[in-house]
């Protein structure tokens, strides 16, 4: 079955009838944008890796590919968002960019958590093009399309017209300018904005600071179009044959509809490939996904406890018009465990070509074992390496250390109650509570461990046999089993839970814990 980005690819290739320029083909910009209105959360990332992907199909059949990223930091400053002090309500109506970073460490609000977010594709090994909005705004660059749409500002009013429920009036269209104008004064969007004689010029008043302007608009620089406008303006000025968005933008009447009327009809620009995405959801953390709520997850956060390949595999196997969860939870033994059986295969599944990265490498270590084993090692990775060479895969510890890091992360931010550290001293008050047979069980099961190093099948086959003995023939033994391991977890590590006991016993050296089942009866 064809990969959904090849499909992309080829719907791409085929629809472009343009002639190529001299010397060479004509290349293909695939484009995606974020407003860094606060965090920028794991759901934002389908933006960045749609493109990514389809681009490498692009390139993998031989055509040129540029991948753009905006980053909309000349969008006003809406609200104040959660972890973010309450004062800053007094930036509300300023571009992102003129906002100070709150945590003092950026030039602004919109870079820190621009830089965040590209830290963590350079993690992922994607390398795009990106461009700052507000340093393209106040250059100048755009100052002609402006111009053009303020020429045509009562064909834009028409199109968004068309579009609305509540119906306008000549007056409102006479006034209407396609433009955001940031005071020069306040610098904030709080502007009205008039005619004057001349064509290129506006006049303004601003209501936060009562200050009174005019602004040529072949020279503006504190001018922006407003996001249907924008968005119709930049496919053209980049030349986008291909964008990803989310799917609130692809509904009948929504941004990507109206903005291809513009586009079309303003702008003189077939529209690109236009593929909606469904949102992401977080298996394991309570809350919708919202940097204004606080509730999020970073890719910087995932990448805690994901290694990039396995993260972008998730995002590679879903075809973006499918929604998902990202686990958080244990299913997270699971998401290894597919990435590994993929990763080995000859010929490699498309989604885990696609989310290679060069230079790098991932060992199939088993993530479970890793978050069993690491409290009780304590960070001793010889210990580790002992344990590994006891059942068998002798890793060493530089095959394991990244994979075992983010184990280490993800028992600490989401699964405390999983990690397994064994107990300091013996439970006797818990033993001493236990049936007379339950008692023979543990005694039993320390007499066979303390007289050898067991095997993997000697100890498996052990744990399983104790609790058969001296049952009743036709007696249900699985609920004596469950038991037998429940008891065993306790004594060994204070839970009901814990790792494969055959596996356990027959890896971890009994010095470890072999005191903590010392129990006589009688």
């Amino acid at each position: 079955m064809t990969h959904w980005a090849d499909k992309t690819a080829e719907r791409i290739l085929k629809l472009q009838t343009a002639p190529s320029p001299p010397g060479g083909a004509l290349q293909l910009t695939c484009a995606s944008g974020i407003s860094p209105s606060g965090p920028v959360h794991v759901g934002n990332l389908r933006d960045i890796v749609t493109i990514w992907f389809v681009g490498k199909a692009i390139k993998e059949k031989g055509a040129p590919v540029r991948l753009l990223h905006s980053w909309d930091n000349y969008d006003r400053f809406r609200k104040v968002p959660a972890n973010t002090p309450a004062n800053f309500t007094e930036f509300i109506g300023r571009p992102l960019s003129k906002v100070p970073d709150p945590f003092n460490c950026c030039p602004s609000y919109a870079a820190h958590y621009e830089k965040e977010f590209e830290t963590s594709l350079l993690e992922m090994g994607i390398e795009i093009e990106f461009l700052n909005q507000t340093k393209l705004y106040e250059s100048g660059l755009y100052c002609d399309a402006i111009l053009e749409a303020v020429s045509k500002r009562h064909a834009i009013y028409d199109i968004l017209q068309k579009f609305r429920t509540q119906a306008g009036s000549s007056e409102e269209r006479d006034g209407y300018y396609p433009i955001t104008l940031y005071c020069e004064r306040c610098g904030k969007d709080t502007t009205q904005v008039s005619a004057t004689s001349s064509e290129s010029h506006i006049a303004y008043h601003c209501t936060e600071c009562q200050h009174d302007g005019e602004q040529d608009l072949k020279h503006a620089r504190n001018i922006k179009l407003p996001w249907k406008v924008d968005w119709a303006m930049r496919w053209r000025h980049e030349k986008v044959v291909f964008e990803p968005g989310g799917k609130d933008h692809a509904t009948a009447g929504g941004s990507f509809e109206v903005s291809s009327e513009i586009a079309k009809d303003i702008f003189h620009y077939r529209p690109p490939i236009f593929q909606p995405y469904e949102f992401i959801g977080l298996k394991g953390l309570t809350g919708k996904m919202s940097g204004s709520s606080g509730v999020l997850l970073t890719p910087g956060d995932a990448l805690k406890v994901y290694q990039p390949e396995v993260l972008l595999s998730v995002f590679a196997k879903m075809p973006p018009n499918k929604a998902f969860d990202l686990v958080l939870d244990d299913g997270i033994y699971r998401v290894y465990d597919e990435f590994d059986r993929a990763n080995s295969k000859t010929p490699l599944e498309r989604e885990i070509a696609l989310s290679r990265i060069p230079g790098r490498s991932p060992h199939a270590v088993a993530f479970k074992q890793l978050a069993s084993f690491c409290g009780i090692v304590q960070g001793n990775d010889a210990a580790l390496e002992l344990i590994f060479t006891r059942m068998g895969t002798p890793y060493k510890s530089e095959l394991f250390e990244e994979r075992l890091q983010k184990a280490e992360n993800w028992l600490s931010e989401y699964a405390p109650e999983q990690r397994l550290v064994l107990r300091e001293k013996r439970d006797d008050d818990y033993f001493n509570a236990l049936t007379p047979a339950q008692k023979n069980w543990i005694v039993s099961l320390y007499d066979f461990l303390a007289t050898k190093q067991c095997t993997l099948d000697e100890a498996t086959h052990e744990v399983y046999e104790i609790p058969k003995k001296d049952q009743p023939p036709d007696t249900d033994l699985i609920p004596h089993q469950r038991d037998f391991f429940k008891i065993i977890y306790h004594l060994l590590f204070g839970k009901e839970k814990g790792p494969r006991l055959g596996t356990f016993f027959a890896a971890v050296p009994k010095e470890q814990y072999l005191s903590l089942l010392e129990f006589r009866t009688g």
